[in-house]
């Protein structure tokens, strides 16, 4: 079962930072997971929110400023002892990970969207020669529909935080390679389901370590996120 530091490793490090992936990686993290949404001048950067506040000491909206603009701002999410921290472009995340680790990116499109976002995140993998090393995913499941369609060797997943009753058609709709259910959507018919089609399951995001005991003895999951990576040392 993949160990996959959801922001890096955010509970000890700034989310979504160079500093976070590269230490989730020295505490063994197989995948690593992270945000992108488009810059002002079209730059792929790393942040979860369509704002800065939350985690840097600067404050306004990101598709609202440039990379320059973006980097006077330090994204320590408040841990300052860490200095001046720049936020990422999804590139740089790239070269610092190489082969080391696998990467899930997520489409950040709701409820700020990112015209053209799926393109230029594949015309950046086909640069790096980087696809197979990813998988996308969205809650937004018309960017997942449009990478499908522009780049359908790329593995997509769908994330997702509750129960529906459409689950089975959308999920073939859509042709994803993976689903990403939040922990307590994360059903078990509906895994049983999607491991029988051949679906990989990465669900989201375990805090306490019962939790992913449980996933390992369902046998239906494949990968957890977590922000601790101590939590999958044994007690």
């Amino acid at each position: 079962m993949l160990k996959i530091a959801h922001r890096g490793y955010s509970e000890r490090y700034p989310e979504n930072t160079l500093l976070a992936f590269e230490k989730a990686i020295a505490a063994g993290a197989d995948m690593i997971e992270l945000d992108v949404h488009l810059s002002k001048d079209d730059e792929l950067v790393v942040i979860h929110d369509d704002r800065i506040d939350r985690t840097s000491d600067g404050t306004g909206m990101v598709v609202g400023m440039t990379l320059s603009e973006l980097r006077r701002s330090s994204y320590h999410n408040r841990m300052p002892e860490f200095g001046h921290v720049e936020i990422p472009t999804l590139e740089e995340v790239i070269d610092l990970v190489g082969n080391r680790a696998l990467v899930n990116i997520e489409i950040k499109n709701c409820p700020i969207r990112h015209p053209g976002i799926e393109k230029k995140l594949v015309d950046l993998l086909d640069r790096k020669k980087f696809r197979d090393r990813v998988v996308v995913s969205s809650f937004d499941h018309y960017a997942l529909a449009e990478m499908k369609r522009i780049a359908g060797d790329v593995k997509t997943g769908m994330l997702y935080s509750a129960v529906w009753v459409k689950f089975a058609d959308e999920v073939e709709e859509l042709g994803v390679w993976s689903i990403h259910p939040s922990l307590d959507a994360a059903e078990s018919s509906q895994l049983t389901w999607a491991k029988s089609r051949g679906l990989t399951v990465y669900c989201w995001v375990a805090r306490e370590r019962s939790f992913i005991e449980l996933c390992k003895a369902s046998g239906l999951v494949d990968g957890v996120m977590v922000n601790e990576l101590d939590l999958f040392q044994s007690p």
